[in-house]
């Protein structure tokens, strides 16, 4: 029975899924192109057809198809793999994720009707009479019909049953446009729209697919309602994880190696109408991990645009505390009071970007706030900000940055810089006691050398050769029992385990378990640069198992200096019987090293 990734392979060309990305130009048996990962004017990218794998000259990048789509889209594992399943025209059966089958099932009933309400939307929008002032209303916003069409801007027309009653819905149909968010249920089991007289922003996950909407009430509504509700929590809808307009800005940010965050949609539309369009938007949130973490994907350096009230300087704080604890390189923007992107593009579309070029770096903009916000010209209040900035300082990583901070924010305040450093030397102490490490065994200690970090290397080359090649993971693990305590490392004990479940599939190995897919792209390279450093094919078993060998040893080697030592004491003592018991150990261990050598 083949997996999911094995009909997914089989049905998919490398050269034409590249080919999708990059201009490819045969090359004798190969495909050349210019490689999207590092900047040549000489194309150095190479894909081979027959194995069904890239490789870059230039940059060392490699892989198959599957770490290619992951590298060129920033997303994981599954991700790729439902894309390139939709693409093969591969129904996946197969499910690793920690939903059931059934749950799978249930989000596509919802993808399906958050995709069908935006439709519906977007025909009301467009064609209903009673929307025509609402289309004004958004092109007197700045926005063009090309604009609007792209990011899907909608109308729920005013009427607690229009979108229920829009298309004959079944019972299942309607439970999924409740679970959707789009429709509510009364205690009595009648349904009626959640979004009603409103205009429809349609959210969209990386990949394109609506998961939610924000709803804006209509200009001149009633202000006893909210101007803004969005979809409530749902199974696809997660506000900590939305960012609005990431898959229309996920290739301009990784282009320009930057994102520009904002605050609200039209901000974002307004931005990508004049060309601006790494612009993303958290929703009215302050930045959360997942957030950074989905953008981090695409880039390392972030602008944040901040009202510059109470609210947004709060909201600056706690984003700007996130993305340095990340070790994101941050600019911030605090824009007037009253004004957001969308009014700067309104009223002068150009000076958009010249404002994100003159963004200034998160610390100076903390100091501005601090000088701001409280008294400096009198003792406690010159404490305070310092310590309000000093605050954002600490959680700079690169020691070298934080250094050039600290005297410069001296500076600004006109301070010793020591005066700076006791502050945050106060934060280390507390830091050092929650952290300080138990007490550890001479064992432990032991391990504490560059032996150690080489012996992480051999175990990564076991790892990787077996994820490379399943031949290699299929004869290691009937020939697990003669390899001893190397066995016992996690993912080596996880290979051995799941192996002969799963056909031992790479693939399927990394769809249990999302934080495999780095050690997929790594093993995928590791593959397209063996094989063309060893012409002759090489041996990855035989190499395999010099790698075992040398990790066994070693662990080998640990245990009789561990020995050795307690001989030492044994001898001190005059302890005979000990030294006798130890002796015989060690003679035990050297046997063993004499076997598998």
């Amino acid at each position: 029975m083949h997996s999911d990734v094995d009909i997914v392979k089989s049905r998919i060309n490398i050269v034409d899924i590249v080919g999708e990305y990059l201009k490819l130009i045969k090359a004798g048996n190969s495909f050349k192109a210019c490689c999207p990962f590092h900047q040549e004017k000489t194309p150095s990218f190479n894909v081979n057809e027959e194995r069904q794998m890239y490789h870059c000259f230039g940059c060392g990048q490699g892989g198959d198809v599957f770490s290619f789509v992951m590298e060129m889209e920033n997303i994981g594992f599954r991700e790729a793999l439902t894309l390139l399943a939709e693409k093969s025209g591969v129904e996946l059966q197969n499910n690793y994720s920690k939903d059931n089958d059934d749950s799978q099932e249930k989000k596509k009933k919802l993808y399906d009707a958050t995709e069908s309400a935006t439709q519906f939307y977007e025909k009301q929008l467009w064609q209903e009479f009673d929307a025509k002032n609402i289309l004004t209303y958004l092109q007197e916003r700045g926005l063009s019909g090309e604009i609007i069409t792209q990011f899907r801007l909608g109308y729920a027309p005013d009427g607690w049953h229009v979108l229920e009653r829009s298309v004959e819905l079944n019972s299942n149909d309607k439970d999924s446009a409740l679970h959707a968010g789009l429709l509510i249920k009364k205690d009595n089991g009648e349904f009626y729209d959640r979004f009603r007289a409103r205009i429809m922003f349609p959210i969209c996950d990386v990949m394109g697919r609506v998961i939610g909407f924000t709803a804006r009430a209509l200009p001149g509504s009633d202000v006893a309602q909210a101007k803004y509700i969005n979809t409530p929590e749902t199974i696809l809808y997660h506000k900590g994880n939305v960012l609005y307009g990431i898959h229309h800005a996920k290739k301009a940010i990784k282009d320009l190696d930057s994102v520009v965050v904002v605050e609200g949609n039209m901000d974002v539309i307004a931005s990508h109408g004049v060309g601006v369009k790494n612009v993303i938007a958290v929703s009215g949130t302050a930045m959360t991990d997942e957030h950074i973490r989905i953008l981090k994907r695409y880039t390392n350096n972030f602008t944040l645009f901040f009202d510059a009230d109470t609210a947004g300087i709060n909201a600056a704080r706690r984003s700007a505390i996130s993305c340095l604890k990340a070790d994101v390189r941050l600019k911030m923007v605090l824009l007037a009071e009253g004004k957001d992107a969308a009014d700067i593009v309104k009223e002068k579309p150009e000076k958009l970007q010249q404002i994100i070029d003159d963004a200034k770096d998160v610390v100076l903009v903390m100091s501005e706030i601090a000088q701001e916000k409280f008294n400096i010209g009198e003792p406690r209040g010159k404490r305070q900000a310092v310590e309000f900035v000093a605050e954002i300082i600490s959680y700079i990583s690169n020691e070298i940055e934080k250094e050039e901070w600290i005297i410069k924010c001296a500076e600004i305040f006109s301070i010793e810089d020591k005066f700076l450093r006791n502050i945050l030397e106060k934060d280390d102490d507390v830091s050092t006691v929650v952290k300080e490490d138990v007490p550890q065994d001479d064992v432990r200690r032991e391990l504490q050398s560059d032996t150690q970090a080489q012996m992480k290397r051999v175990y990564r080359s076991i790892i990787l050769m077996m994820m490379a090649y399943p031949h290699v993971w299929e004869y290691v693990h009937k020939n697990q029992e003669r390899y001893g305590p190397v066995m016992e490392q996690t993912i080596i004990q996880d290979l051995m385990r799941e192996g002969p479940i799963i056909g031992f599939s790479i693939g399927d190995f990394v769809s249990k378990d999302l934080r495999r897919e780095a050690l997929y792209k790594a093993a995928m390279k590791l593959q397209q640069k063996y094989e063309m450093e060893r012409e002759d094919g090489g041996s990855p078993i035989e190499d395999t198992e010099t790698y075992i060998s040398i990790a066994y040893e070693n662990i080998m080697q640990r245990r009789i200096d561990y020995l050795l030592k307690m001989m030492n004491e044994a001898e001190k003592n005059d302890d005979y019987g000990e030294q006798k018991r130890l002796l015989e150990k060690i003679n035990n261990i050297s046997q063993q090293i004499i076997r598998n050598t």
